[in-house]
């Protein structure tokens, strides 16, 4: 990995640029609150990125498939099963690849953005992507990597849970840093959620999926 040569498309300095990252996991809610989170970012045209992880998706493929258009679908492992607990590399591959495979088949999509579960990665990770077919990862608080070139570039970002912080702390951010991961599971009181949401909407908030964060097309529906 090497640092950026080049940036994605800039933003306007007046706005905080916010990527709402949801990971959904195994917890038995998963039909409600994908549900009602695909009706919310619809009715409100919020754009986001929210990662299955393969076993999920294959449990519940119609509510991959129903997040709306300005979603980006990403993988999170199949079994969402630390990365570095495993020492076998074809085991690693298998858990990535076959995560991948399981969204992309539930929703009928084409997907290369990845999160790894727990935020635990080991140095094996950008083979793993790589030939797994993914070029956007947002495994880590302070930054993301997008494959350019033949190789993994790192991105300065800066993330929180939304669950842990106040829509005033938000809209007092500097606006001329880095971008903003805010993230959340579904774990999380939806209707905290959207009332985190739609307070930074009401303010100099610009929402991006991670598509529009890296600048390279990471969904493409079938």
């Amino acid at each position: 990995m090497i640092a950026p040569a080049f940036l994605p498309a800039s933003k306007p300095k007046n706005q905080l640029e916010v990527m709402l990252a949801f990971s959904i996991l195994d917890v038995g809610n998963v039909p409600k609150w994908c549900g009602d989170l695909a009706s919310f970012l619809k009715a409100n045209g919020i754009e986001a990125t929210v990662f299955f992880t393969g076993r999920v998706a294959e449990q519940n493929p119609e509510y991959v498939a129903e997040m709306p258009a300005g979603t980006d679908i990403g993988s999170q492992t199949y079994s969402y099963t630390n990365l570095t607990s495993i020492s076998d590399y074809d085991l690693q591959l298998e858990e990535v690849a076959r995560g991948k495979e399981a969204v992309d088949n539930a929703g009928n999509l084409y997907s290369r953005v990845f999160q790894a579960p727990y935020g635990s990665t080991d140095d094996n990770i950008y083979s793993l992507l790589s030939r797994s077919d993914i070029v956007a990862d947002f495994s880590y608080d302070g930054h993301y990597n997008v494959f350019y070139n033949g190789q993994f570039i790192r991105f300065n970002s800066t993330t929180y849970n939304g669950s842990q912080y106040s829509a005033s702390f938000f809209l007092s951010l500097p606006k001329t840093g880095g971008p903003t991961v805010i993230t959340f599971d579904n774990t999380a009181a939806l209707s905290q959620v959207k009332e985190l949401v739609l307070k930074l909407k009401t303010g100099e908030v610009r929402f991006v999926n991670a598509s529009g964060l890296t600048g390279v097309e990471l969904t493409q529906r079938r």
